[in-house]
Order: C-alpha cells, then sequence, then structure tokens
C-alpha cells in the first residue's frame, strides 16, 4: 500500500530535492556521462564548441587609456572540460579527460585576460624615492603586473573568497629576447563550488589607472 506524505513532510522533501546540489543548473559533482559529453564537445572543437564556450564569455572595448581588460570567463565545471579537450585534441583520451577531472576536483574558474597597450605597455615609470628633484626612472614591467589590480566576484552584492589566484605573463615574439615582449597575462581565480550557488553573478576588475569592468553570468542559465 503506498503511503500519502503529509503537506509538511512533503514541502520539507521537496524543498530539499530542490536545494539539493545535485540540481543546480551547473553540475558539480561531474557525473561520467556528462565528463564524456563536455570531452567529445570540446574535442570537436568547432563551431558547436565556440558557440557553447561564448556563453561563458564577455568580450570588452579597448579603453582610450591604459590596460586592455578584453575578456573575462566564468567556467563552471562541465565547462572547464570542454575547455580543456578544446586545446588537447591529438592523443588525449576520454579516460585521460576522466582522469584529470577526478584530481583537479569540482570549483568553478574566473579568468581574466589582461592585454597591454601604447600607454600601458612592458616598461613602466618608477618615481624616485627621494624628494630630491630626481627625474623618474623607466624600468622593465614585472609578470606578476597583475597583482596591481582587484578582483571580485559577488552574487547579491555579497563578495566571495576564492580559494586561490595565479596569472600566466603572456609574451609576442621579439628578435634577440629568449622569451620575446610581455604583452600581457591571463588571470586565473579558483572558487570553491559549494560557495557559489546558481544564481546571477558578477565579475569586477579594478584597474592601477581608476578602470573598472563588469561581466554578468547568469549561473542558472549555465551547465
Amino acid at each position: 500500500m503506498f503511503r500519502v506524505m503529509n503537506r509538511p513532510a512533503a514541502f520539507l522533501a521537496a524543498a530539499m530535492l530542490l536545494f539539493s546540489p545535485a540540481n543546480w543548473a551547473y553540475e558539480a559533482p561531474l557525473a561520467s556521462r556528462s565528463v564524456r559529453d563536455a570531452y567529445f564537445l570540446g574535442q570537436r572543437n568547432n563551431e558547436d564548441t565556440k558557440a557553447f564556450l561564448q556563453m561563458y564569455t564577455k568580450h570588452f572595448t579597448m579603453p582610450p587609456r591604459g590596460p586592455y581588460i578584453s575578456e573575462i570567463r566564468l567556467l563552471t565545471p562541465y565547462a572547464q572540460v570542454v575547455d580543456i579537450a578544446r586545446h588537447k585534441t591529438v592523443g588525449y583520451s576520454a579516460q585521460q579527460a576522466q582522469a584529470e577531472y577526478k584530481a583537479r576536483g569540482d570549483s568553478l574558474l574566473v579568468r581574466v585576460r589582461i592585454d597591454f597597450t601604447a600607454t600601458y605597455n612592458d616598461v613602466m615609470t618608477v618615481k624616485p624615492t627621494k624628494n630630491d628633484g630626481s627625474q623618474p626612472n623607466i624600468a622593465p614591467r614585472p609578470e606578476d603586473f597583475w597583482k596591481d589590480f582587484r578582483f571580485v566576484l559577488s552574487q547579491n552584492g555579497e563578495d566571495l573568497q576564492y580559494r586561490s589566484i595565479s596569472g600566466e605573463p603572456q609574451y609576442i615574439p621579439e628578435e634577440g629576447l629568449i622569451n620575446g615582449v610581455l604583452a600581457g597575462a591571463y588571470v586565473n581565480l579558483v572558487y570553491d563550488v559549494h560557495t557559489v550557488s546558481s544564481r546571477k553573478t558578477q565579475v569586477e576588475v579594478f584597474s592601477p589607472d581608476g578602470q573598472r569592468v563588469a561581466a554578468s553570468f547568469d549561473l542558472a542559465a549555465l551547465r
């Protein structure tokens, strides 16, 4: 005989189901089938792959002066598998994708691209430490220049703390230079999925010269 659940108990069960992490719009943890689906979407590396990742990417126009914050990405665990697989199109198997996902664990990745411009490039002006009339000096801009920027991810006006932050300097070839010329960086901020719920999310980047660039993502609409 089937038992009819009373209303309070039924309401509680429905609420637990609704707010269970397994029922968030973005999936975490990923089922084996989801990892496999994401792997093949990335491996195709075609228009479908590009269209999928565009939903997780915001592009910006170049400012009149200063650094160019050209792109902000917010990648869910599923989108991370897609993005990695599209860069490993030779000798990369679904089994490897599954093993890497397990080793990496579940996280949200915010990836910010900062490009140099004519007014913010690989050299910088260094003011003299003493007020003795000395002229400013010119010095190479350090690879970790991105540490002068501030990065904020927020939901409902509340700033969330990232788990880790790192930078990847980007170079362009230059004759006579082994690494080339510093041209910018990618900044990666990793967040614990348990701290980021499936709702509208804002990523803001503040540059040393006072720029503010903001990108909005609706995690309820992303996988």
